[in-house]
């Protein structure tokens, strides 16, 4: 094939050879109308820029900050890591430096703080997972003032204007739920949502969940209404189980149990070894934890939130934004695979339908 020069594309857009470099690099004022007619032009002569030559020749490394709860929180965003990881391995050597900074997973102040932390030194773009509300869009402002682009994983803030999200639809994900409860559910029974989580009020995701979840049993053909709890300290057993008594206390009519996170194995298993019976339970995220309890039978439905494709396509998405320029859209919206125990065998190709490999 003809090799493509910059003064080919700058002929085919009317413009300067300049213009097109400082399009290709981002670097200088071009106006949009001038941006359009280059990219368009590219597009003509199936232009492809050689990334490794690129960011070599001009000598320059783009940092990538990334924002995420400590990996060793739990096994949910140990397997979030462990796609930021990959895509670090992949992007290497295109001039990227992924910065990974991680915060406690239940301390909005310590998001907030980690997060100027990495705007000490502006980077080119910012990946985060934005768990608070406040503090998410908090970040999001203070990104769009110093005009750089992010991508928000995990967590979807419609009001941020985030270059892309890319995770579940959280809404879908609680009807979804409900779904598969409903032909669970015994007669004159109630579904009970359970948050395990610190500061729900400030956590958008699990909201969704249950928002969707609701949405599903108040249709008027359904009808059923719904409970709603909260457990805010949840990993010792014992205390769970005494939490457990009293919800039962309140709830004499719990038929089915919906867990917004992927801690659903905690309470199964406080339940389990203490031989108190257990309600069906759909919870969320393929982790080992999580697949035993499955396997034991003490949790019926996994929703895959895919966390490893959620790291890899973030970093990755906002590389192809950062070198190649391309048009991101707005959601990158992952499957809404259900895990049962007679599919929990193949979950290792889960990752190559999504992209992850």
């Amino acid at each position: 094939m003809k090799r493509i020069r910059i003064k080919d594309i700058a002929a085919q857009a009317g413009v300067s050879t300049g213009t097109v470099d400082r399009v290709l690099h981002q670097r200088g004022d071009v106006s949009a109308k001038a941006r359009e007619k280059v990219k368009a032009a590219m597009e003509e002569l199936g232009y492809e820029r050689n990334l490794i030559a690129s960011t070599l020749a001009y000598n320059r490394t783009l940092t990538l900050a990334v924002l995420l709860p400590y990996p060793e929180t739990d096994e949910y965003w140990l397997a979030i890591h462990e796609g930021i990881q990959r895509a670090k391995h992949s992007l290497q050597h295109f001039g990227l430096n992924l910065e990974t900074v991680n915060f406690e997973l239940a301390s909005p102040r310590h998001f907030a703080e980690c997060a100027n932390r990495l705007l000490s030194q502006p980077p080119a773009a910012f990946l985060f997972a934005p768990l608070f509300q406040l503090e998410g869009m908090d970040l999001a402002r203070q990104l769009q003032a110093l005009d750089i682009p992010y991508i928000m994983i995990n967590t979807r803030l419609a009001e941020a204007n985030a270059l892309c999200y890319v995770g579940q639809d959280a809404y879908q994900a609680g009807f979804l739920g409900a779904r598969l409860l409903h032909s669970n559910l015994p007669k004159g029974q109630h579904p009970l949502i359970i948050h395990l989580e610190q500061q729900v009020d400030n956590a958008p995701h699990l909201l969704a969940k249950a928002h969707g979840f609701r949405a599903y049993f108040n249709q008027p053909e359904i009808a059923i209404p719904t409970l709603t709890e909260e457990i805010t300290t949840f990993d010792n057993p014992q205390t769970l189980i005494n939490k457990w008594a009293t919800i039962n206390k309140k709830h004499d009519n719990i038929g089915a149990i919906f867990v917004t996170n992927s801690r659903a194995h905690l309470l199964a298993n406080a339940l389990a070894d203490q031989g108190l019976p257990i309600p069906p339970i759909v919870g969320f995220d393929p982790i080992p934890t999580n697949l035993a309890a499955l396997q034991q039978g003490n949790i019926q439905f996994l929703i895959n939130q895919h966390p490893k494709a959620q790291g890899y396509l973030g970093a990755s998405t906002l590389s192809d934004y950062l070198l190649r320029q391309v048009d991101i859209p707005p959601d990158k919206l992952l499957p809404l695979d259900i895990v049962v125990r007679e599919n929990m065998a193949y979950l290792g190709n889960l990752d190559i339908l999504v992209g992850v490999i």
